[in-house]
């Protein structure tokens, strides 16, 4: 008997694989079934395990025995899921072929029509018409090898992504299914209904739907050509930036910059820094510090260091206004200036360039790009050299009466902050780490996120807030929550609330209904937060809660009152879901009817705020004495 190929037991020559036989015939469908039953007593995170089959069969094969599974097979291997016509199966290797299907976990499916799938190693190959499906991406490939442990999957023989609209096709890709990101590279093509792209190299997340670039491109949309070696497209939002030598054609014109922003929902292009656009059949040209364009009403602004010339003129400026249909300009009398990382716009503008200071006034507009934040006011003064800006006055027509109002990203959405006088500079000019002072009857507004206290500071190097006490105790609001104490520290991480300090007199409250009051105080209070949502808070120094337990429906139970030397809470959907007291902790637990729900059980020092608590960015440059707690 050769031990290099499969025979099949039936076979087999001597006695003893004869009655060896005979005992798997009759055994080998309960045996196969029973795999099924016992599947409690089996590591199915690292043995392929056997669910079901129409036939099944044992084979002698280099002095060990491999099983051919035909019909409807199902395997099972930890979380993944195996279907095809046949499988066999060799220690905890399988060879499957026709229809094969392999699902991992509840989100991915990978179709083929064959496969080698290696269990010890959590691998597969797999071939013929190949199709990943992810949510709403699907990869085509010929041949696919998918790591199940770190959720890579890999061609190198040309494949096609797509997302229903969208789609990629790369002779090479990377597939990183638990990052969401795919990078390919090799004669890359990606076609939308909005452009073409051509590349050699590129990344695409497909959870954000943002291409990236790093290796020469062009791309073709609507009669237009653009070139750049770097950059990103928005697929999603129909927004790009491109870098690197970026240039541009359309209809008889040309363009380049160092950078070009491109938005399609508006139709508007944006070149930056050295820009330069020319219409050599009109003898037209224009150089400036920033083009901006729309390609549907053809109007254009030219900002910053203004060169224009045609046939019969040109024009030196600080911003005009260009409308290439009838040819008309306008040099505005509002000047701008373009000094990175600032951009600044005021009615009047002065800058001494031996001392370096500036002076903007009159509806000022300052724009840090490097750290991402806009002041709008009366007055800024400011020096290049030491990065000082000092900003008061209210931005519009009522001068200086009015509050100056300052508008940052976190998270994604806008934060304003306004005060009587904003100031910022950098601790050290050799870094890009700012210090921002506000003071005098501070307010912040966030959509989840409000605040008010006598004067702020805060420190980019280690992304810190600080909320003071002068006349009013700092308070801070999020969603039902009101969190106070004499001094308030605010820590960020990722541009993301951290941690939240409360030191002295801290006082946390937090009313579904504003009826009922959850109560923690103390004096000292740390809140740790994650998404935005505060999940842990410990509290330090005589410290006391009272807070109601609710049921599953959110109906009140009773009334809960503890009080210890230290304790820590847990929340869980904005609820208390756990405490632990430590140092002679007290507590008792209220029933409601004892409680009543009429009025209201406070904590020494309770006190909910409403006056003071920032509404609408109005609120913010409402000018006058702030309202004292209720």
């Amino acid at each position: 008997m050769e031990s290099n190929r499969m025979i099949p037991f039936k076979y087999a020559v001597s006695r003893r694989a004869f009655l060896l036989t005979v005992l798997l015939e009759g055994l080998l469908p309960v045996l196969l079934w029973a795999q099924i039953g016992a599947s409690s007593a089996q590591d199915t995170t690292q043995k392929i395990r056997v669910e079901s089959s129409l036939f099944g069969e044992y084979f002698l094969r280099e002095g060990r025995y491999v099983q051919k599974l035909s019909g409807m097979v199902r395997l099972r291997h930890g979380n993944t899921l195996i279907f095809c016509d046949t499988a066999l199966l060799d220690l905890n290797d399988a060879r499957l072929t026709g229809n094969v299907l392999i699902e991992q976990g509840d989100s991915l499916r990978l179709y083929g029509d064959s496969a080698l799938y290696f269990g010890d190693r959590r691998v597969c190959d797999i071939f013929g018409d190949v199709v990943l499906v992810k949510g709403r991406q699907e990869l085509f490939t010929n041949r696919l090898h998918y790591d199940f442990q770190t959720k890579m999957a890999t061609y190198w023989e040309g494949g096609t992504m797509t997302n229903g609209v969208s789609q990629l096709t790369s002779t090479r890709g990377y597939y990183d299914v638990e990052l969401k990101m795919v990078y390919l590279s090799g004669d890359v093509l990606v076609v939308d209904p909005e452009f073409n792209m051509r590349t050699d190299t590129l990344t695409y997340s497909t959870e954000t739907q943002i291409v990236r670039f790093v290796a020469p491109t062009l791309i073709s949309q609507r009669g237009s050509r653009l070139y750049c070696e770097g950059g990103f497209y928005d697929l999603e939002q129909n927004f790009a930036v491109f870098e690197n030598n970026p240039q541009y054609e359309q209809d008889g014109q040309r363009g380049r910059a160092q950078k070009i922003r491109y938005n399609g929902a508006r139709q508007e292009y944006i070149l930056e820094g050295d820009a330069f656009v020319e219409e050599p059949a009109q003898g037209r040209s224009v150089r400036a510090d920033v083009i901006r364009y729309n390609a549907e009403t053809e109007k254009a602004v030219f900002v910053g260091n203004v060169f224009y010339r045609d046939s019969a003129q040109t024009i030196n400026g600080a911003e005009v206004y260009y409308d290439r249909r009838t040819q008309q300009y306008q040099i505005s009398g509002r000047g701008r200036v373009s000094d990175p990382p600032y951009i600044i716009e005021a009615d009047s503008l002065a800058f001494n360039n031996e001392l370096g200071n500036g002076l903007a006034l009159g509806r000022v507009e300052w724009r840090d790009t490097a750290q991402d934040y806009t002041l709008l006011a009366h007055r800024v003064d400011y020096n290049r050299a030491t990065s000082f800006v000092h900003a008061y006055g209210a931005f519009g027509d009522e001068a200086a009466a009015g509050r100056p109002l300052m508008l940052s990203l976190m998270e994604g959405d806008t934060l304003y902050l306004s005060a009587d006088t904003l100031l910022s500079y950098k601790p050290d000019i050799t870094t890009d780490n700012r210090t921002l002072l506000a003071y005098n009857d501070v307010r912040i507004f966030k959509k989840d996120l409000q605040a008010a206290c006598d004067s702020l500071a805060y420190h980019a190097a280690d992304s810190l807030f600080y909320f003071f006490k002068k006349e009013q105790m700092p308070v801070l609001w999020a969603d039902t929550s009101q969190f106070s104490g004499d001094t308030i520290m605010l820590r960020l991480r990722d541009n993301r609330i951290s941690q939240m300090l409360l030191r002295e007199n801290t006082l946390v409250v937090q009313s579904e209904d504003a009826r009922m009051y959850n109560q923690i105080k103390g004096r000292l209070n740390t809140v740790f937060f994650e998404e935005n949502e505060a999940r842990e808070m410990h509290v330090e120094g005589n410290a006391e809660a009272l807070y109601y337990v609710v049921d599953e429906a959110g109906r009140y139970m009773g009334l809960n009152k503890s009080e210890c030397a230290e304790m820590r809470l847990y929340f869980e959907d904005r609820r208390v879901s756990g405490v632990k007291l430590y140092g002679e902790p007290k507590g008792k637990l209220s029933p409601m009817r004892q409680v009543g729900l009429t009025e209201t059980q406070k904590l020494d020092g309770f006190f909910w705020e409403t006056r003071r608590r920032p509404m609408s960015v109005e609120d913010l440059l409402r000018v006058g004495a702030r309202a004292e707690p209720e």
